[in-house]
């Protein structure tokens, strides 16, 4: 069994927190957690070190999804009308005050 599901010390996640001397003795049924989808933290002194999880989630971490297209691509297209337009212009044209000089 996990030590505790309470929150990290910064509090961004409830994950099961194993010592690492239990993850050691337990590492196969803490794998087997990872593998269900509920990713495991391992605590040395009480201080988050590591994080087992499963290789799905992995993927999805460190997987970066390419554009559709670059900006310079899309900086390039002359062919398309305004109703098209990548970038819409969504500020008014007026300044916010007038200015005396």
């Amino acid at each position: 069994m996990p030590v505790s599901s309470s929150a990290s010390a910064k509090g961004s996640t409830s994950l099961p927190q194993w010592q690492l001397q239990e993850a050691k003795n337990r590492f196969s049924a803490m794998v087997k957690a990872a593998a269900i989808g509920s990713a495991q933290v391992v605590t040395v002194h009480g201080v988050p070190a590591a994080v087992v999880m499963s290789p799905e989630a992995y993927e999805r971490l460190v997987t970066v999804k390419a554009p559709a297209q670059t900006l310079s691509q899309a900086l390039c297209c002359p062919e398309l009308d305004e109703d098209e337009a990548l970038f819409a212009r969504n500020r008014s044209v007026n300044p916010a005050r007038e200015l005396t000089l």
